[in-house]
């Protein structure tokens, strides 16, 4: 770039203003075109990982329930209202449909299984809605779930039922699975909200444990589950 700029003021010199833009524009268009075209590659590839590609900050997926994008995007919705968390950073996506084990579930795409472990080893999931066969599922694929006392709220302060896993609470009880009783005709099949070992943002979890006791609380479940 200095040398061009040498060799530019070298035999510029003496000429006016404009007569110096004439000769660069002439002589040094394409050197201007790609510098400027490099320049926008930068700016653009910079704004993209700075400011447009923001990681989620709490991230919960419902796992063999009724798809709802209208009630994922309330849930999301209200909890960030609720906390000040940007909504554009937390995400609820019930679009996760699987046959496990003995459950099986006619026309849904598999490859949500492996998205869904996926993101367990990669530590994107914050918190998951899940049948307590699937916890125990994922148990068995060797994933471990947070006691819900240790660090994210005292089994004491919830309005739900806990879900006692190995002398520790590490599930709430939703309700029951009404999605396994219709496809299984099982009846006792409990819905949890667990949190896995691997999720990165506890704060964030613990603020969604207690917007999801106070929905509970004030009868409004559907929005969580339904």
């Amino acid at each position: 770039m200095r040398r061009y700029l040498r060799d530019i003021e070298e035999k510029t010199s003496g000429m006016s203003g404009k007569e110096k833009c004439s000769y660069v524009w002439t002589y040094y268009w394409y050197h201007i075109l790609i510098f400027v075209s490099v320049a926008a590659l930068i700016f653009l590839f910079g704004a993209h990982y700075g400011f447009g590609n923001k990681k989620p900050l709490f991230t919960c997926i419902i796992v063999n329930q009724e798809t709802d994008g209208e009630r994922d995007l309330g849930v999301r919705d209200g909890f960030a209202g609720s906390t000040g968390i940007p909504k554009e950073r937390v995400v609820i996506d019930s679009d996760y449909h699987f046959s496990f084990d003995g459950f099986q579930i006619e026309g849904t795409n598999e490859g949500s299984y492996e998205k869904f472990f996926f993101q367990w080893r990669n530590q994107e999931i914050d918190a998951v809605v899940l049948s307590e066969s699937f916890y125990r599922h994922c148990k068995e694929m060797g994933g471990s779930f947070r006691a819900l006392n240790d660090g994210i709220m005292e089994v004491a302060e919830m309005d739900l039922q806990a879900y006692v896993d190995e002398g520790e609470c590490r599930a709430v009880i939703l309700g029951s699975d009404t999605f396994t009783k219709m496809v299984t005709g099982k009846e006792d099949e409990k819905l949890l909200l667990a949190f896995p070992e691997s999720g990165r943002n506890l704060d964030e979890s613990r603020l969604f444990l207690k917007y999801v006791c106070e929905r509970m609380r004030g009868g409004k479940s559907e929005e969580i589950i339904n």
